[in-house]
């Protein structure tokens, strides 16, 4: 008798501790998976995305109708709720922009150089080609212009650099972190 109220206020103990410190089975509910519209991911579109494409071109890319803006008449196709295109009137031409979900592309090989080094690169006129070599990976095509395509990195830790590179040149114009 002794050894059983023993066993069993040993086994309460346990069950009371376990309760008390969470080591019950918790269920995790999962959150469903984000529908993502489009025939395209955001990287994929604005690759086939030109700048002389009209709306409704981009319409047919993109695989649904974007949504266009009566304030700034910009339109936009969201392709999920952190990716979308945004297409951007101009007087001479029209900007292509794609916003990506930076945990999408922080790549561990990406090394960004420090804020003065970027700025004497910018002074000697880097191209695309040395950016990358200098980065260690491709970047990731985020703009177009007439004139210029822009690209993005993100490092493991998620900074991000974006740089534009002019067209005729081939060098890079425009950096900055975010």
């Amino acid at each position: 008798m002794k050894l059983k109220k023993i066993i069993l206020g040993s086994l309460t103990s346990v069950c009371a501790l376990c309760f008390i410190t969470g080591c019950s089975e918790q269920k995790v509910e999962e959150k469903p998976k984000e529908e993502v519209k489009g025939n395209c991911t955001v990287t994929e579109c604005i690759k086939k995305i030109e700048t002389t494409n009209t709306k409704e071109e981009i319409n047919k890319i993109i695989g649904f109708e974007g949504e266009t803006s009566e304030y700034s008449n910009e339109t936009t196709w969201k392709l999920d709720s952190k990716n979308w295109i945004t297409l951007k009137p101009g007087t001479n031409s029209q900007i292509v922009q794609a916003t990506i979900d930076k945990e999408s592309i922080k790549n561990d090989n990406v090394t960004l150089p420090s804020q003065k080094e970027l700025q004497e690169l910018l002074n000697q006129g880097i191209t695309y080609t040395e950016l990358v070599e200098k980065i260690g990976a491709e970047g990731t095509l985020n703009s177009k212009t007439s004139t210029s395509v822009g690209y993005i990195w993100a490092d493991k830790n998620g900074q991000r650099l974006s740089a534009s590179i002019n067209n005729e040149s081939g060098k890079c114009t425009v950096a900055s972190y975010r």
